[in-house]
């Protein structure tokens, strides 16, 4: 399946310089939503994964989707002050600014999926 017509592209948005890839057209298709949550970790091991974690906001999206399908719980890692304490948090620069993401402590193995389309990562992978 060639995911790549269900993602329009959008220049300068939200600034200049970036290219947005808009997801909108992928979640509105029945037939892509499941080809991405049977391929999208197509050759990874989830046996030993106990959670899968989505990174807010668009990760939250694909995350929920494959936790679903696979069977394991779900995670959101989200912006910091959105998660009551207690919190675990890492910060990190953008190429537009700096952010802060934060996740509820707890025990297990994660696999974190995050906005994968940003950087057509996802088009690598499958």
């Amino acid at each position: 399946m060639d995911l790549k017509k269900y993602i329009r592209e959008i220049p300068d948005f939200p600034k200049k310089g970036i290219l947005f890839r808009d997801v909108g057209p992928l979640l509105k298709s029945p037939e892509a939503l499941k080809y991405v949550a049977k391929n999208l970790v197509g050759g990874l091991q989830l046996s030993d994964i106990d959670y899968i974690a989505g990174i807010e906001s668009r990760g939250f999206l694909f995350a929920m989707l494959l936790a679903a399908h696979f069977g394991k719980g779900f995670l959101p890692i989200r912006k910091a002050g959105k998660l009551p304490p207690p919190t675990v948090a890492v910060s990190y620069e953008l190429e537009y600014g700096k952010a802060s993401l934060e996740l509820s402590p707890g025990e297990g193995r994660l696999l974190i999926v995050d906005d994968v389309l940003a950087t057509g990562e996802l088009f690598r992978q499958l």
